[in-house]
């Protein structure tokens, strides 16, 4: 199980100047962020935003794909919560 304390380390490892453990701390948030993306909103998010624009390519493109993850499980989260009651219809 992740804990507060594993997300802030992964955190911290985004601004570490290996640009190899920022890649992977990127793609371990976003395998966390996306089993929980209401709440990686709060922290992860913006972790990751930091760092979208990095120098080195591998980190951007480990960012944008930990971003993605977490967009798409929060957008099946919210689709969830819009689907209608089998029988029901929802229209004019």
């Amino acid at each position: 199980m992740t804990t507060i304390s594993d997300v802030r380390k992964l955190v911290k490892q985004t601004r570490h100047k290996d640009a190899n453990l920022r890649a992977l701390a990127a793609l371990e948030l976003g395998e966390i962020g996306s089993k929980a993306p209401s709440r990686a909103i709060k922290n992860i998010v913006p972790a990751l935003k930091k760092i979208e624009n990095d120098p080195d390519k591998d980190v951007q493109t480990s960012t944008k794909e930990a971003l993605n993850d977490i967009r798409t499980a929060y957008l099946e989260v919210q689709q969830k919560g819009k689907r209608t009651p089998v029988g029901k219809y929802k229209g004019k």
